[in-house]
């Protein structure tokens, strides 16, 4: 099977192969020794997989609801939980069934829906359960009482338990034997270490990262040794069924509820629990050891229950009144609202505690999905990706050349930003109000004196909290396709938002219309001069939309057949005035046939002889490039990146490439 055309076939419409300048017709494809192009695609597969190897292709948490299981010495309850009624048959529920989350709707749109939810309870007074005894008797089927007992275990850790299609998951926090929550050594801390809490970021990151309800600062390694000491405290935690303190409560439970397709059952879990159920019950066990805080927000809510069964109170009108009243219970309802939208939940814990949770979710993808594959339209598609969400990620030569795209406009960030202002707030404005999507890190670095280093962890911070994307900067020179992933069923809605943006420029099917023809270098749809800024201005509209991808160039070395009969005849005449002797690599190699060398930079005996003679009558200078960049030809490395990486110019390249072009066959992938 000629693999070359199945590689050709994997790539669609959307990916050009030209040899040098001509797309390739099938007779072409139809020769042997072209292997080398199908590993473009299983480069960037591999690359897939291991992207979203800790991250989920599909936005979707699965959750159902959230229960607050206290337990004191007259036994186990069943607190709180959120939304009032909760339903397997919720639209939540339904996506993570089929798999599929529309990632635009907002987590206000979310908490309208829950809100009117509430609101619905409210007008059906007569039909409704009331708030006598526990608010609500039955929960997704189960009797409030039943589960209050199920999900109150005597042990430390992890508590996972699933029962028909539901996933109870949590971590219960228990009294330490001595009546305190945490060890002395953690209480006993310093005022400003109490302060930065695990939950705050480093001294390093502080100074580089706004502390900001849009904008929160990620986790640091200090928080990770802390949250492995708060572990530790666990496993030498008791269950303590005799308190000193913190009233009667000796344990409190928040349980996460969901229902995860079969098949992603253990990612989602683990997902859930590491991100969202481990620090939200680290947040509350810190705030509870430190002035008793779940348990006085549990005393509320219990009185609030029995005023309103004394009332007659509906359950609409008693969820309302307690959400108003209780901090605590409002931070879980605004965690269940975003995280089950997979979107960023702020809260404030104490009204001092600002503790920001997320599922991570994938940005971008290499490849597109196969038909098997969860289908999310509007995904950036590229295969740039040396600049990691960590400061170990990523290509650390090339993460300096990348900058950043702005997924919301630089106004509304700014905005967050001053809205808490802190010490680090004025750093992270200042590069904020610098950064271009047109300009590299080290371009601003040198231009408005932020030092590299520092720019790249406020880079990190904003791509982590979904402010931004790390992209290669944006060039006239380079080339750029409609993405085979936009998503065009948006195109009514953002077309007036385009045509209000750039009211006196081409409209935005006439844009992507232009994208949609032979690729071409962006300059070449630019009027002027004059319009360049307005230009590169509309491209970086599209690419933030995931309408538009860069078209970079991959490269692999071909032998001609006049090489290779030249290398021959060259041996065969050296070895002539001696007895016949094999010649290493040479004597299963068909002399009819073109042949492509798959590793140029470790190349076999014959395929070194190949390429001395392909640059025998090339320029001194010519030779010595072309041997530095011989490990990019390999089909795997676009060839955007031999200048940053070689520390030569776009233009040498481009003369080496020119040099060589009879033994080079290109192809354009995203």
């Amino acid at each position: 099977m000629n693999e070359l055309a199945c590689f050709v076939r994997r790539l669609a419409a959307s990916a050009f192969i030209h040899h040098p300048s001509k797309v390739l017709t099938q007779a072409t494809l139809n020769t042997p020794h072209c292997i080398a192009m199908d590993s473009l695609y299983n480069n960037h597969r591999r690359y897939h997989h291991q992207q979203h190897r800790h991250h989920s292709l599909t936005p979707n948490s699965c959750l159902l609801a959230i229960l607050l299981i206290t337990r004191s010495s007259v036994g186990p309850t069943l607190t709180f939980h959120y939304p009032p009624r909760p339903r397997l048959d919720s639209p939540q529920s339904l996506a993570s069934r089929r798999g599929l989350a529309d990632n635009s709707s907002s987590s206000s749109s979310s908490s309208s829906g829950d809100e009117d939810d509430v609101v619905s309870e409210s007008s059906k007074k007569k039909a409704e359960v009331k708030a006598g005894s526990a608010g609500v008797d039955t929960i997704l089927g189960f009797r409030a009482e039943f589960l209050a007992g199920m999900l109150a275990p005597k042990q430390q850790g992890r508590f996972e338990m699933s029962v028909d299609d539901v996933v109870f998951l949590g971590q219960p926090v228990h009294v330490r034997p001595d009546g305190t929550w945490r060890q002395e050594a953690e209480v006993g801390e310093s005022e400003e270490a109490s302060d930065a809490t695990p939950f705050e970021p480093s001294e390093q990151e502080t100074a580089a990262a706004a502390k900001t309800r849009g904008v929160k600062p990620g986790h640091s390694e200090q928080q990770q040794q802390q949250e492995g000491d708060a572990d530790a405290d666990d496993e030498r935690d008791d269950d303590g069924d005799t308190v000193k303190g913190s009233g009667t409560m000796n344990m409190f439970h928040v349980v996460f509820v969901l229902n995860p397709p079969e098949l992603e059952y253990h990612f989602r879990t683990a997902e859930m629990f590491d991100y969202v159920v481990k620090r939200f019950s680290r947040a509350l066990k810190y705030e509870q050891a430190r002035d008793g805080y779940v348990w006085r927000e549990t005393e509320k809510i219990s009185r609030l229950k029995e005023q309103a069964a004394q009332k007659d109170t509906s359950v609409g009108d008693l969820w309302r009144q307690i959400l108003d009243q209780s901090n605590l219970a409002y931070a879980i309802s605004c965690v269940y609202r975003d995280i089950s939208q997979s979107k960023i939940a702020h809260v404030l814990l104490n009204n001092q505690l600002a503790v920001s949770l997320q599922i991570p979710i994938v940005s971008e993808i290499a490849v597109l999905p196969s038909l098997t594959d969860p289908q999310v339209p509007g995904l950036p598609l590229t295969t740039a990706n040396s600049f990691g969400d960590e400061e170990t990620e990523g290509d650390a030569m090339l993460a300096k050349h990348f900058t950043l795209l702005f997924l919301e406009d630089v106004e509304s960030i700014l905005k967050d930003i001053q809205a808490e202002a802190t010490d680090s707030s004025a750093s992270l404005a200042h590069f904020v109000k610098s950064c271009k999507p047109t300009h590299s890190f080290l371009q601003i670095s040198q231009h408005c004196g932020i030092p590299l280093h520092e720019m790249q962890i406020l880079a990190r911070h904003l791509v982590h909290w979904r402010k931004a994307r790390a992209i290669p900067p944006i060039h006239q020179r380079d080339t750029y396709i409609v993405s085979p992933n936009a998503d065009l069923k948006r195109l009514p809605s953002l077309i007036p938002q385009y045509a209000k943006t750039f009211p006196t420029l081409p409209a935005l099917p006439k844009m992507l219309s232009l994208l949609s023809g032979k690729p071409k270098p962006f300059a070449t749809f630019i009027p002027s001069k004059d319009h360049r800024g307005a230009y590169l201005e509309i491209l970086t509209w599209l690419i933030r939309y995931g309408l538009v991808t860069q078209l970079r160039n991959f490269a692999w070395v071909k032998i001609p057949i006049a090489i290779k009969m030249a290398v021959h005849k060259e041996r065969q005449m050296q070895m002539s005035p001696q007895p016949p002797v094999p010649i290493e690599d040479d004597v299963d190699e068909k002399l009819d046939e073109e042949s492509y060398i798959l590793e140029p930079s470790r190349a076999s005996g014959i395929e070194s002889a190949w390429l001395e003679m392909c640059t025998r009558h090339q320029p001194q200078d010519v030779k010595t490039l072309f041997e530095r960049m011989l490990k990019y030809l390999n089909g795997q490395h676009a060839l955007e990146k031999i200048a940053v990486r070689e520390g030569i110019s776009r233009k040498e390249v481009r003369k080496v490439l020119n040099a060589m072009d009879g033994v080079l066959v290109y192809a354009k992938h995203w």
